[in-house]
């Protein structure tokens, strides 16, 4: 089977088409194909060979070849096997449709047996899944939190069979986790209910290990999360919470008889994330042009800390406000006397925060000591992080650009900053009120 190219002039404009004939209809005549809009006719020859391989791939192929006798007989194609010996082309065109209706049968009973199968039950599928293929592809702490995730799945799916399982048990399911999933109390004996966000995540991880499970072949029937069927719990659209200038000068009185002091100036600082300033190393730290080297971050496991790539696996360069290199040059004064009192015994690893005898902090305990010293001065509601939060908001508020909050931030997308800190201080509304109001001074006074 061959096809041609061709040119087509329509309104002004000149396109490449492509055309060849397929099989014959029940009338006898040749199935035409064709189809036109390419811009050259490289590509549109390149066209018509997938077109006619497709083809011929589902509605096989007849030619016309010598006989034994040498005389020319009719044959066809088929899923790559030949069968010959017919005198005229009816004769091979009813031929290989038996054929192809037999091929189909088959097909249709495979697939009729691969649905009967039910497959594993969930949870089994589940530890399979998570063991052996989301190991090879997440990080140790996200591998830990499917794992508490999957627990309320198994919980609620376990026993049920991959394939029984439907989009009414799944939905089902989420419900059941939204309004009594989480533990049990005396005020809520059948289970208190869970986050709208902890659901949100419980379904996408569960959509995750469906999809997985139907790109293996284990999953022979129609995903039941497919085209958004099931419906997760709305997520309310919350600002996160920040610190303006004046808490922030609180929490840095505050903490300056602490040892915490130069961490959450940094932090307030720069934006970095708490992994990685725990991270940070004396050798990332320029003092000349004052920048940060950030291209690893700490990460706290059940089985111990590691140091692993940022969130976003790109290193960036952050530029340190004065103020914040002079507290950093009086903390390293204040860590070589720790040094000194630890002698042998100190742990050289190069770190900026470290613990006195220079080990690695922990990150959880460093976290739970900055909301802690945050809640004794009055700050509720916000924790290690929401300096991250304030240090973009306040940037943000006063003009500098999304592209460079973003680049400081390490997001690796310029529309995630966007989407969390589209917000505004309240003194920036106040703000944009005043200058919508002088600009419009003119308009005013006529009106008035």
């Amino acid at each position: 089977m061959t096809g041609c190219v061709f040119k087509r002039k329509r309104d002004r404009s000149i396109s490449w088409c492509y055309v060849f004939f397929g099989g014959w209809d029940i009338d006898g005549k040749r199935i035409q194909i064709s189809k036109a809009g390419y811009p050259t006719k490289d590509a549109a020859a390149k066209a018509v060979r997938l077109a006619i391989e497709e083809y011929e791939a589902k509605t096989g192929r007849i030619t016309r070849e010598p006989g034994p006798k040498g005389r020319r007989v009719w044959s066809f194609w088929l899923d790559g096997a030949c069968q010959s010996g017919f005198q005229t082309a009816a004769e091979a065109q009813n031929a290989l449709r038996d054929a192809i209706a037999r091929r189909d049968a088959e097909k249709r009973k495979e697939a009729q047996e691969a649905a009967d199968r039910p497959g594993p039950p969930f949870a089994q599928f589940f530890e399979h899944w998570l063991n052996e293929h989301a190991s090879r592809r997440c990080a140790p702490k996200t591998i830990e939190r499917y794992g508490e995730l999957g627990a309320y799945l198994i919980r609620e799916l376990g026993d049920v069979r991959l394939n029984d399982l439907t989009t009414a048990q799944v939905q089902g399911a989420i419900h059941r986790l939204h309004d009594h999933g989480g533990r049990r109390t005396e005020s809520e004996p059948q289970g208190r209910p869970l986050a709208a966000k902890t659901v949100r995540h419980i379904g996408t991880l569960l959509y995750t290990v469906l999809s997985d499970a139907d790109r293996l072949g284990v999953l022979n029937i129609p995903h039941p999360m497919a085209n958004r069927r099931v419906l997760l719990p709305k997520l309310a659209r919350r600002r996160p919470p920040v610190l303006d200038e004046a808490k922030l000068q609180t929490l840095f009185d505050r903490a300056r008889s602490t040892r915490l002091y130069p961490f959450i100036v940094l932090a307030a600082a720069t934006g970095c994330r708490r992994g990685e300033l725990l991270a940070l190393q004396w050798s990332d730290v320029d003092f000349q042009t004052g920048s940060l080297d950030i291209s690893k971050s700490l990460e706290q496991t059940k089985a111990g800390l590691r140091i692993k790539s940022t969130k976003s696996e790109e290193p960036r360069q952050v530029s340190v406000p004065d103020w914040a290199l002079e507290v950093l040059k009086q903390h390293r004064t204040a860590q070589g006397n720790d040094r000194a009192l630890f002698g042998r015994a100190y742990t050289h690893n190069d770190l900026v925060f470290c613990q006195p005898a220079g080990e690695y902090y922990s990150p959880d305990r460093v976290g739970a000591r900055v909301t802690e010293l945050m809640r004794k001065v009055g700050l509720e509601g916000v924790t290690l992080h929401s300096l991250r939060h304030s240090h973009a908001g306040i940037l943000l508020s006063k003009g500098v650009p999304i592209s460079v909050v973003s680049e400081r931030l390490g997001h690796a997308d310029q529309n995630i900053t966007l989407s969390i800190y589209s917000h505004a201080l309240p003194a920036d509304s106040r703000a944009a009120a005043k200058i919508w109001n002088e600009s419009m001074a003119d308009v005013i006074a006529a009106a008035r």
